[in-house]
């Protein structure tokens, strides 16, 4: 909007203008210097031959005509401040309160662009654990922005179904079934352990009985196979809808080589030159490409590492014509995105359209300790006992309140506090504040129905203009997020809109019968509060209950 505005004044002043994503808008640290600032001015001085001061004051003067501002000013060195006028500020809530659940929307920006996100995408060795579960919050919150902005958005699960860490979950299974059956066995020198790998072999013996040791052992690895696979990927759909994630396409890794997907892209290598063998070994080019050093892409005993597949995969995802290709991927991928991206290019696709995303390890901690956790040993907490432990709504808010890129503290302590310490109860209880703010309301017969627009010229406290431009900032905010993926600032805005409206709530009577006009006015306030932070929940998949 402020670029908008500022982009038309430099093209009446005869001034080149840059494109409006290059127009530089923030927000004042103070608020002595307005509702925005940019450096314009700065920026274009030396271009345009003129002191930044002057053309500061050129557009500052243009720009004060506009209805939108109450005053815009210009700040040595060359800043220029906007002042939102008070009309812009009530109408405003009107439009929060008439566009409820469309308010933040934004259908133009994605014009229906297609986009792609991969998340989670866990081995289906064991059940989901803390850091997919910080991928499925972050995944799906941000295709819930993404489709706000009006893209289309698939969400997709890579089942990693096919390789050595599925060897090792049979060979984990078959190992504990013949403990089970008082066969001797040896202690596996890899493999996984923990509770789950005796339930699968347990039920596995329910369902075969001890028939299932007369099987060939090819017979016996493709049951237990498909048994563990089935009762482990099933776990994790039931556990991911507990979590509210719903995913549109579930592609497996098997499938895709029983179709002859990897022998594919191995020809399709060849073709380019890009491959050559060494050692016994066929390597990839992919030094070439960006990557760090050239990659054994079949080893010697005629296995291919876990990059072809991958490459094999990702076609799939150009194949289907998506405009963006977004990959979440957990801290230990870091060096798998150069050969990757490197065996694209090789076979011709941009990687331009692929945006990966990496999101750093989570620590639990209980009673402020640190919690130990190995997948291997079987030591962990699983994402389906945090949801017990914590609820739903706790655990996505407090995965989503750091950036992706740092690392997160989960304290299960504090997530399970009823209290204003809590910050998800925080920014729910505000919500459910105002519904009772409404409820009181009917009773003392102030009812909505009989606001009008002009009532709101009685909102006139500093506070009550300070919530009204957070709100002003919401679209904003979601539109930036829908280009940045930073999803936490959402987080930090709700618990910022909530903290504004309790202060607000405990220094000024909301509902006073002696004053009917301005508790309507400071009722139709909340409402557009109540919106806002219900708005900012649902996109981060978190209930906006009425009642605490």
């Amino acid at each position: 909007m402020i670029k908008e505005k500022i982009w038309l004044s430099l093209k009446a002043l005869k001034v080149k203008a840059p494109p409006k994503s290059k127009i530089n808008v923030e927000y004042p640290k103070h608020k002595i210097h307005g509702d925005y600032a940019s450096n314009i001015s700065l920026n274009l001085a030396k271009k345009i031959r003129q002191k930044p001061m002057t053309l500061a004051k050129k557009l500052a003067t243009h720009l004060s005509a506009d209805p939108l501002f109450s005053k815009v000013t210009a700040e040595k060195p060359g800043f220029i401040n906007f002042h939102i006028a008070n009309k812009i500020l009530y109408s405003t809530l009107q439009d929060i309160n008439k566009l409820g659940p469309k308010y933040g929307t934004d259908y133009e920006r994605g014009a229906g662009k297609r986009i792609l996100v991969e998340f989670v995408s866990a081995n289906p060795t064991g059940p989901l654990n803390v850091v997919n579960a910080r991928a499925a919050a972050f995944g799906d919150s941000l295709a819930n922005i993404l489709i706000a902005q009006g893209y289309y958005v698939e969400r997709e699960y890579y089942i990693n179904d096919a390789g050595h860490q599925i060897d090792l979950l049979v060979e984990s299974v078959e190992n504990e079934l013949n403990r089970l059956d008082e066969i001797q066995v040896e202690e596996l020198q890899e493999g996984y352990k923990g509770k789950y790998i005796t339930e699968i072999a347990a039920r596995i013996l329910e369902a075969e009985g001890t028939t299932i040791h007369q099987l060939s052992k090819r017979d016996i690895t493709q049951k237990i196979r498909d048994f563990s696979l089935d009762i482990l990927i099933n776990d994790q759909k039931n556990t991911l809808s507990l979590f509210k994630v719903c995913f549109d396409n579930w592609i497996s890794e098997n499938e895709l080589r029983e179709k002859g997907s990897v022998e594919d892209v191995l020809a399709y290598l060849s073709e380019t030159e890009k491959i050559y063998d060494k050692d016994g070994a066929v390597w990839m080019c992919s030094s070439e490409f960006g990557d760090s050093k050239d990659r054994v892409i079949m080893r010697s005993d005629g296995t291919v590492t876990y990059i072809i597949p991958d490459i094999a995969y990702h076609i799939t995802k150009y194949k289907r014509g998506f405009d963006r290709i977004i990959d979440i991927l957990g801290p230990d991928h870091h060096g798998h995105i150069p050969k990757l991206k490197a065996g694209i290019e090789i076979l011709g696709y941009k990687t331009s359209l692929m945006q990966f995303i990496l999101l750093q390890h989570v620590t639990i901690l209980m009673n402020e300790e640190k919690v130990k956790m190995s997948k291997r040993e079987g030591k962990l907490i699983t994402l389906r006992q945090l949801i017990e432990e914590v609820g739903t709504d706790a655990a996505r808010f407090f995965f989503l309140m750091r950036k992706s890129n740092t690392p997160l503290d989960f304290d299960i302590e504090l997530a399970k506090k009823r209290s204003s310490e809590n910050p998800v109860y925080y920014v729910q209880y505000a919500h459910a504040r105002i519904a009772s703010i409404e409820k009181k309301a009917r009773s003392e017969r102030i009812r909505a129905h009989d606001f009008k627009p002009e009532y709101l010229q009685r909102l006139g406290h500093d506070e009550e203009f300070d919530i009204i431009r957070m709100l002003m900032k919401y679209p904003e905010l979601i539109a930036h997020i829908s280009s940045t993926y930073d999803v936490n600032l959402l987080t930090s805005y709700l618990i910022d809109l909530a903290g504004e409206f309790h202060k607000y709530y405990q220094k000024y009577k909301i509902i006073n019968k002696r004053y009917k006009k301005l508790s309507l006015a400071r009722l139709f306030l909340c409402k557009a509060v109540q919106t806002v932070i219900r708005n900012g929940l649902t996109l981060l998949g978190i209930s906006a209950p009425n009642k605490m």
